[in-house]
């Protein structure tokens, strides 16, 4: 993916939904590319099979009512919230995404569950930004982060916590040990890739097969495409392989990680596993994941 056309951003109305936005907004600006605020009402009927049992008739309507209307004041505060920062970053707001020149961004309400609506939804997209869960997100972002990995098909940018503004993708750090699902990464984020200032392939040493490195493997790859990297193999040390990326993509000024998530081959089994969910749980910059 040499250009980024559409940016699919859900909210669920915690305190770090603006800064979302926001980064999402910024990264979009070099591509003119779309940014989808996505919001997914709850569906308050969901709830009747738990809550209802043994509940009158006119209890249940009650809650329903309550729960709609909960929803709705959720979903306000969230389209003035989106609004507001589209106006302070100039960024006209559109109601189907095309015709606009340049950056742009369009308001996507939804009802339903947030994981099913933004595995399709996300599959329209060409990137989807997420961010961890923090204290008073929705329980359903960690579902809706496996959602995006899983069922998109899309590569998924995973903001640190807290994803304040920041330059994106000018210093990319790749780790890279030849899965399908590094490659989807690599894919994923070509974008950033080919406009990075500087791009450092990491590969650890129980990668390499028969003396041949996977990641100089991969820099011949990327200088088809104009992009010079460095590559960088280290050993396997006391500390895990998530670690130790974390540390050497510290040590280049990386402001992103590209990485391929949950593989299954014979090493990811053992090693890269871990390697994800350290990236998830620790990075303190965007991390782009392909699956």
């Amino acid at each position: 993916m040499m250009s980024i056309r559409s940016i699919l951003v859900p909210l669920d109305g915690a305190s770090d939904n603006r800064s979302i936005l926001e980064n999402a907004l910024k990264m979009a600006r070099p591509f003119g590319a779309l940014v989808e605020a996505l919001h997914v009402r709850a569906d308050a009927r969901d709830s009747i099979p738990l809550f209802g049992e043994g509940m009158s008739g006119d209890m249940v309507e009650e809650m329903i009512t309550n729960a709609e209307r909960d929803a709705t004041e959720k979903a306000t505060a969230l389209k003035t919230l989106f609004e507001e920062v589209c106006a302070q970053q100039n960024v006209p707001q559109v109601q189907n995404g095309n015709g606009a020149e340049g950056v742009s961004a369009r308001w996507c309400e939804h009802v339903g569950r947030e994981d099913d609506v933004l595995s399709w939804q996300g599959r329209l997209s060409d990137l989807v930004v997420c961010a961890r869960p923090v204290a008073d997100s929705s329980p359903m972002r960690a579902l809706t982060l496996n959602a995006a990995l899983f069922e998109s098909a899309r590569p998924v940018l995973l903001l640190p916590n807290p994803p304040h503004a920041q330059d994106i993708g000018r210093v990319v750090a790749i780790a890279w040990n030849g899965t399908a699902q590094a490659a989807r990464a690599v894919q994923g984020a070509m974008a950033f890739i080919t406009r990075a200032a500087e791009v450092h392939v990491m590969t650890c040493d129980s990668t390499i097969v028969d003396g041949l490195s996977p990641g100089e493997e991969l820099a011949v790859y990327l200088k088809r495409w104009g992009v010079s990297a460095q590559v960088t193999r280290f050993a396997q040390g006391p500390h895990s392989v998530g670690e130790t990326l974390l540390e050497h993509a510290g040590n280049v000024h990386a402001d992103l990680f590209v990485c391929g998530a949950y593989s299954h081959s014979r090493f990811v089994q053992t090693v890269l596993g871990g390697v994800t969910s350290a990236l998830m749980d620790t990075a303190t910059i965007p991390v782009l994941f392909g699956h």
